[in-house]
């Protein structure tokens, strides 16, 4: 149940907000430009369509539907995603793994090889 809680929490106090703000703020820049852009319109239809995906989840999450599992999963990519915009590829990058020089050494260019 506590991943559950942490993903209502999430969802509620961070992320509907920060999407909210962010329409707010493309909303101000379309009243001060008069006319929107296509990639204005866009964004907002985007940002809309991600508030209306995070409220769905709340539903979801409040009626059982999401068990604890789920949750946990959910959670971890989210906060994934929010800490650095990360892809799902690069949750399971160990940042803390060193890397070895000669790693590289099949990449490096020799002043000859200019000629590609």
């Amino acid at each position: 149940m506590a991943y559950i809680v942490q993903l209502k929490h999430l969802i509620n106090n961070e992320l509907i907000p920060d999407v909210e703000d962010h329409i707010d703020e493309l909303f101000e820049g379309i009243a001060n430009s008069k006319e929107p852009t296509a990639q204005e319109r866009l964004d907002l239809e985007e940002m809309q369509a991600l508030r209306d995906e995070y409220k769905e989840l709340l539903k979801e999450l409040n009626s059982g539907e999401i068990d604890e599992e789920e949750a946990e999963q959910l959670y971890t990519e989210l906060t994934a995603m929010r800490e650095g915009g990360e892809d799902e590829d690069d949750l399971y990058f160990d940042e803390d793994e060193e890397e070895d020089e000669d790693d590289y050494d099949e990449f490096d260019i020799d002043n000859e090889d200019e000629n590609y």
